[in-house]
């Protein structure tokens, strides 16, 4: 093994944290250490980590529900829970959550060591398999932590590679400016995990677009009224899904959606057709307020095209343009929007509605 495996130990007892980093380094591991939730988190958004020891009982914590916490994190991670009080319940809880083992603190070293490499072992089939496979086509953020409804979409992500759950948020308000990405291409947004926030359905989807400006917004688990349901439609939403969605079917959902088109059931799409076609009021044109930064038309195609991750030669192609014309544009952006990069230049465009 040409790297050294890492593994992240989460225990409160820093006795039991210096034993296990010393007999761990000595045994050819990277070993880091976390003595709650939150270290463990920020060693895991520092490092990617193959295996995580965690201790089930800590001070004020519930090992169990850290470990279903952590392990959205970093799916490929293996996760092993340690205790010194071992129970067969605890253990059945444990292998629910879907840890790799659940061991005793009085195992023997060669015993713990050699679930240790077995993880390791394991995790590294995985990222091998995933490499023939190729890269997944379309990424997905979950934004809900309803434990069925979890369980059931890796489920699906795991039978279909083409889809990739790239990150799982307890609720709305986990989602932070910071985890901005051009990249995501579906929002899975569960009702009921956010029901307080979707009270303002404009700030919750404003805020979203944000942070995942590409992002096409479906609320599952939803059990709202056709009223309610057309209001989320206006603010972006592009489809509603049951918890019990079946896999074929959620398929065939998805790829419509990522197809441009709208998932909603047969009577509410009878009910916006017909509002259109009773709607005779004149359109009225919509006229964008200047922008803020004094941006050309010509800047502000070119930050469109900026936002959809497209390089300086594909903008070039794409507006007829020699690429040191899109280079010169794209300086004249950064300096009047006072930015220094693409990301920090589209997430500023977003929030001023310049685009």
């Amino acid at each position: 093994m040409a790297d050294k495996p890492r593994v992240l130990i989460v225990d409160d007892d820093p006795e039991v944290q210096k034993t296990l980093q010393i007999w761990l380094k000595n045994e050819g591991f990277r070993v880091f250490t976390a003595s709650d939730s939150a270290q463990a988190r920020a060693a895991l958004r520092k490092q990617e980590v193959d295996v995580c020891l965690v201790d089930l009982h800590l001070k004020n914590e519930d090992g169990l529900r850290l470990a279903a916490e952590l392990k959205p994190l970093d799916e490929l991670m293996r996760i092993i829970v340690i205790t010194g009080y071992p129970s067969y319940q605890s253990a059945i809880d444990a292998m629910k959550t879907g840890i790799f083992d659940y061991i005793s603190k009085s195992t023997e070293n060669d015993v713990i060591l050699r679930k240790l490499r077995a993880a390791v072992e394991d995790r590294e089939r995985e990222v091998a398999g995933r490499r023939q496979a190729g890269p997944p086509r379309f990424q997905v953020v979950l934004v809900g932590h309803h434990e069925l409804v979890r369980a059931g979409l890796e489920n699906f992500f795991q039978e279909n590679p083409e889809y990739r759950l790239r990150h799982v948020y307890h609720s709305f308000e986990y989602v932070h400016k910071s985890d901005f990405s051009l990249e995501v291409a579906l929002l899975l947004v569960c009702a009921s995990c956010n029901e307080p926030y979707l009270q303002d359905a404009e700030a919750f989807f404003t805020r979203l677009k944000l942070v995942f400006p590409n992002a096409r917004p479906v609320i599952i688990n939803c059990s709202c009224d056709d009223e309610r349901k057309k209001e989320l439609l206006r603010r972006g939403v592009k489809g509603f899904l049951p918890a019990n969605i079946g896999k074929p079917l959620l398929k065939k959902a998805l790829d419509c959606i990522l197809a441009g088109q709208v998932w909603v059931s047969r009577d509410l799409s009878q009910q916006l057709l017909s509002e259109l076609l009773e709607d005779t009021r004149p359109e009225l044109a919509y006229q964008r307020p200047e922008n803020a930064f004094n941006l050309t038309g010509r800047e502000i195609e070119i930050l469109k095209a900026l936002a959809s991750g497209l390089s300086n030669l594909a903008i070039s192609e794409k507006l007829f343009l020699s690429e040191k014309t899109v280079k010169t544009h794209t300086h004249n952006i950064f300096r009047k929007m006072e930015v220094k990069t693409r990301t920090q230049a589209v997430m500023k465009a977003m929030e001023f509605h310049v685009i």
